[in-house]
């Protein structure tokens, strides 16, 4: 059993790293290409999307899709529904991209990455206080990091009430927060902007 709990820990922490490193790699892109790009820029993140459904379906032998699946990706999902967490996430981040001014879709994007791997983190070092599966101490991460990634990009107001929005949405979703978070980040800067 601790073993097993070691592992889970251990998948958990590289899949957030990735998590991480990945979604502010995406927000630096969308930084500086979406202004000369504009809605091009989806073209990429489309056929990666294309190629995360279709490979593990056509060549469930590739090398490299193996060594993915296998050393980042839950147990449950290997099977079921390979890259479940990236395909979402592509999908979700869609929305800011289309919805929002440039800097505005990167904090979406940032307090998805950021918050949402350091929510991960934190939790389960520190997680005491429960609520569901997720805790206090998480969403608390969660807030404090996503609010100062995204204040880089927009004004602290709007910083403070993306990642607080984003803390809630993680710890109360219903539905895979890869989707819901971005979807409702893009919504909700439709309103704070004129």
């Amino acid at each position: 059993m601790l073993v097993s709990s070691l592992d889970e820990n251990s998948l958990e922490f590289k899949r957030q790293a990735v998590h991480l490193l990945n979604g502010c790699a995406i927000a630096l892109a969308v930084h500086y290409l979406k202004p000369a790009y504009d809605l091009w820029l989806l073209v990429p993140l489309l056929i990666a999307l294309v190629l995360l459904h279709v490979l593990p379906k056509i060549r469930p032998k590739l090398k490299i899709m193996n060594h993915l699946m296998y050393h980042f990706e839950r147990k449950k999902d290997i099977e079921r529904f390979p890259f479940k967490g990236a395909i979402f996430y592509g999908y979700g981040i869609i929305f800011p991209i289309v919805l929002l001014p440039t800097d505005y879709a990167v904090a979406a994007i940032l307090v998805l990455s950021v918050g949402d791997s350091f929510s991960n983190l934190v939790g389960r070092r520190y997680g005491r206080h429960k609520i569901g599966e997720k805790s206090i101490e998480g969403t608390l991460g969660f807030f404090v990091t996503a609010a100062v990634a995204t204040s880089f990009f927009i004004n602290p107001t709007h910083a403070l009430l993306f990642s607080f929005v984003g803390a809630v949405i993680e710890l109360l979703s219903f539905w895979d927060d890869n989707i819901v978070i971005p979807l409702t980040l893009a919504l909700l800067g439709r309103l704070l902007l004129p």
